[in-house]
């Protein structure tokens, strides 16, 4: 089987990891350590996980964030979200094919928490506007506790190839987004008040002012804060047209996550729908890694990102079309072509301007929904509580971490 993992960069270097083998359907498969199930099926060619219990329908991933369950694997038994699961070695993968048989499990023994921990402030979410809170914190000996449910520190930042802009001081102007997450897991692991946990999963705010964290998807632990910042971020929107849950069809941001943090090159040639900042950089990683970019559409008159992301695209010979949306994902079991149209001032497609683009991959970038569902429950509870980064407001990653430091003041001052 092909091996679709990236050779080469010309901005991220390729480490050499360890092999390890897992099965997909009974087939001994490769993967490297640290590698989510979804990007070693990725790697290795696969892109679609099991069929829809309803109508039968081909299932892949879409946000590759743990935000949705459209990627979801049985491993070893067990249903999971591939995107957030590291293949172990041995590991045994099979497609949910309707409506899985689960194992049979011992009796049922009362669910309880292993501990209790108390922490003057809790961070839920280890992305630009947790990090720069917790450094805030720590430099003023706050103890802090900061989950996240990745296996790495950085939130968005670890998908983020591009310089970014500003004040060098402020938000690490001329730095790398990838390059910054590093930088602000470094500095919050100075200062010993601040613990991290990672691999964790805030599951709930409960009415009695704890929160329920699962651990390595083995322990459950019980949180009482003083505080809590939520800084969990925010989830892709996806859009209704035919097709639109073919496998290929999926967030700007699991392709970056997929292209750029696990360096897979995840197609071919994509088409991209949304010309913001998300849209487009994601258009210009893609380049960067040999794929194709066979379009972008955008349903406004002008592309709402920064021109110079804009420019870049146009400069490589990608097509921009404005006041254009997409009418359908085409073909049978995966993406093999994408049908767009331009739009009057009614934002009806116009009849007789159908184009259609071959792609194996639609790339949906039209915005972001704050992940705030915590925050709301905390307020209800009477906690004290805080939002910083796209918890708060959806911004760039720039805003998340001046959000991250003011609420970490804030809290300190609480």
């Amino acid at each position: 089987m092909q091996d679709y993992r990236l050779k080469a960069h010309p901005i991220l270097p390729i480490p050499e990891r360890e092999k390890i083998e897992f099965t997909w359907k009974g087939q001994k498969l490769q993967a490297q350590a640290g590698e989510t199930i979804a990007t070693a099926l990725f790697a290795n060619g696969i892109r679609i996980f099991g069929y829809h219990p309803k109508d039968g329908s081909p299932q892949g991933i879409f946000c590759a964030n743990g935000q949705c369950a459209q990627c979801a694997v049985i491993a070893d038994g067990l249903p999971l979200k591939s995107c957030m699961t590291l293949v172990q070695p041995g590991m045994a993968v099979e497609p949910v094919n309707g409506l899985p048989k689960l194992p049979d499990a011992p009796p049922v023994k009362k669910f309880k928490p292993t501990e209790t921990l108390q922490t003057e402030c809790l961070i839920i979410g280890g992305g630009p506007a947790g990090l720069s809170a917790a450094v805030e914190l720590g430099q003023r000996g706050v103890q802090v506790l900061v989950v996240d449910d990745k296996h790495r520190l950085g939130g968005k930042l670890v998908l983020q190839t591009h310089r970014f802009f500003g004040s060098i001081n402020a938000c690490y102007a001329g730095t790398r987004g990838i390059d910054i997450a590093a930088k602000l897991a470094d500095d919050v692991a100075k200062f010993p008040s601040v613990t991290t946990w990672l691999n964790s999963t805030a599951v709930a705010v409960f009415s009695d002012k704890k929160v329920g964290v699962v651990r390595d998807g083995k322990e459950y632990v019980l949180i009482e804060p003083k505080t809590i910042l939520v800084a969990t971020g925010a989830r892709e929107k996806s859009l209704t047209f035919k097709g639109n849950t073919l496998p290929g069809v999926y967030g700007a941001g699991a392709f970056q996550t997929l292209v750029n943090r696990d360096l897979v090159k995840c197609s071919e040639r994509l088409f991209i729908i949304g010309g913001g900042n998300v849209g487009l950089i994601a258009g210009y990683h893609a380049l960067q890694a040999g794929i194709e970019v066979a379009g972008l559409v955008e349903a406004l008159p002008e592309c709402g990102g920064y021109k110079v992301h804009k420019d870049k695209l146009v400069r490589m010979g990608v097509p921009v079309m404005t006041s254009h949306t997409v009418l359908s994902a085409n073909g049978a079991d995966s993406v093999e072509s994408v049908t767009v149209a331009a739009i009057d001032k009614d934002w009806k497609p116009i009849p007789g301007t159908e184009k259609t683009f071959a792609c194996d991959t639609l790339l949906v970038a039209v915005g972001l929904d704050p992940v705030d569902e915590f925050y709301k429950k905390a307020k209800e509870f009477g906690m004290t509580a805080f939002a910083a980064g796209d918890a708060d407001e959806v911004a760039e990653a720039s805003a998340a971490m001046f959000s991250g430091k003011i609420r970490g003041l804030e809290i300190a001052r609480a």
